[in-house]
């Protein structure tokens, strides 16, 4: 199967007016999509993803997967996917090893896999050591809010949903803390504070954020480098490692005791090959493994077939959004108990066609 286009999808799809009951988020805005289409000469398509954000992101990762990682693959063998994405990694070192251009190698590495599955008629969890469970619990991952009375409000209408974990965007531990007396002891509970922190704030405060009882605490401070030193503390497991670009770079941060979850993204690592790489390297480990989806798209199924092959299970955390939102009509951007693991040739799904014409930008 050689490899005959690659056409990066740019698709911008506008936030759907809330209910009035439903609060507002600090900050929102279209959802920005990048997409990526591989067709081979005998005409079977595939479909990837990288993470885009923002329109400026989303503009710089459809050059770069036009302009530099289409013209790598061009003509070569879907077979030689993983062979592919090393060599790429390799000609573009120059330019970091994690970031856009890895960001933007994602989309076509999973649009290989998603091609390499239906070839063969296997799904990707098959190709990726077989699926060990058929649905996987959904995490509510909330906007940020910054205000305890909202996120409170917005975290008891994502129990209501019927999910199976929470996971809340805040810097403020008075508004992790309120969040924390609404959800009950048993319902798994995240707190994100994308590194806002320094760890003589977390350590002033220790006793607090252990009070919180959390699933683990994602992104805690600034440097993350400091967890590298950093003793474990009583009471807080500390999760990261959604900005890795490599299974190398993770590795560096399972030898430290204070961290027990390693957060593989399916488009930060560069694809599908290097995410099977890293979630064997964290069994190895002996580290928890929470892939990070913050997707709708390609890259969503991508990590519901990671998600289905690790030995402990984990948990969706699907993003705010609406059923209209959804390109492939099954539910994967509801709040619910659960999302059903794909069974389909490679991703299991394509996007809708119609769907991809109303929102190209």
């Amino acid at each position: 199967m050689i490899i005959d286009r690659i056409e990066p999808i740019a698709l911008r799809i506008p936030m759907p007016q809330r209910a009035a009951n439903i609060p507002a988020p600090l900050a929102s805005g279209d959802v920005c999509l990048t997409l990526a289409r591989v067709t081979t000469r005998d005409g079977l398509q595939g479909y990837g993803e990288c993470l885009s954000l923002r329109p400026p992101m989303q503009q710089a990762l459809f050059a770069t997967i036009r302009d530099a990682i289409a013209p790598h693959y061009l003509g070569k063998s879907v077979d030689q996917k993983e062979a592919l994405n090393l060599s790429a990694r390799k000609r573009f070192a120059s330019f970091g090893r994690s970031g856009t251009v890895l960001n933007a190698l994602a989309a076509v590495d999973i649009a290989l896999w998603d091609i390499a599955g239906k070839a063969s008629g296997q799904s990707v969890s098959t190709m990726l050591g077989g699926a060990k469970r058929s649905k996987v619990p959904v995490m509510a991952s909330l906007d940020k809010y910054d205000h305890a009375g909202r996120t409170r409000q917005r975290v008891e209408q994502a129990l209501a949903s019927g999910v199976a974990a929470v996971k809340v965007h805040e810097a403020s531990l008075e508004v992790v803390e309120e969040s924390r007396n609404a959800i009950p002891a048993a319902i798994p509970y995240v707190a994100d504070c994308n590194n806002a922190h320094t760890l003589a704030d977390i350590r002033r405060d220790e006793k607090r954020w252990a009070a919180a009882n959390l699933m683990f605490f994602e992104d805690p401070y600034w440097p993350p480098e400091d967890l590298l030193a950093a003793p474990a503390m009583p009471g807080i497991t500390i999760g990261m490692g959604a900005d890795f670009g490599s299974s190398e770079q993770m590795a560096v941060y399972t030898r430290a005791p204070s961290i027990g979850v390693l957060q593989p993204d399916v488009c930060m690592l560069g694809g599908l090959s290097e995410a099977r790489r890293a979630l064997a390297m964290l069994a190895e480990a002996g580290k928890t493994p929470a892939p990070h989806t913050p997707f709708v798209g390609p890259a969503a199924l991508a990590s519901l077939h990671m998600l289905a092959v690790t030995e402990q299970e984990g948990y969706f955390a699907t993003v705010e959004a609406e059923d209209s939102m959804d390109p492939y009509g099954f539910g994967l951007t509801r709040w619910r108990a659960s999302l059903p693991v794909p069974t389909g040739p490679g991703l299991g799904f394509d996007p809708d066609p119609d769907f991809l014409k109303k929102y190209q930008a």
